[in-house]
């Protein structure tokens, strides 16, 4: 059997640190482990970046910092720019992924 691709979750943040750490909690949980996480941050001043710091410290996701909002499709073109995978998959910041998403994404 053929060795699992790398999948590069891109997932865009402004202003919603709750919504945000609901997300990556949902990520932490995929069965499937082969994915990186690259999170863009759009400016965001409510809380975000400290969330991000912490989780980008215990080397869980990389993270993007502009300093102002650059816009939805921007962000993503620059996290599909720092991707490492060979599959790309977009994940918005107010979407909890089931733990067998990226498994099944996988076996597609």
């Amino acid at each position: 059997m053929p060795a699992s691709p790398l999948i590069s979750v891109i997932v865009i943040n402004w202003n919603r640190r709750e919504l945000l750490e609901a997300c990556l909690r949902s990520l932490q949980a995929q069965l499937f482990q082969d994915f990186e996480v690259i999170v863009v941050d759009n400016g965001s001043h409510d809380g975000s970046l400290d969330t991000l710091d912490a989780v980008e410290a215990r080397g869980e996701l990389r993270c993007i910092k502009n300093d102002t909002n650059r816009g939805f499709c921007a962000a993503n073109n620059q996290g599909i720019a720092a991707a490492r995978g060979a599959w790309v998959a977009l994940l918005n910041n107010d979407a909890e992924a089931d733990p067998g998403w990226l498994a099944a994404l996988a076996d597609a």
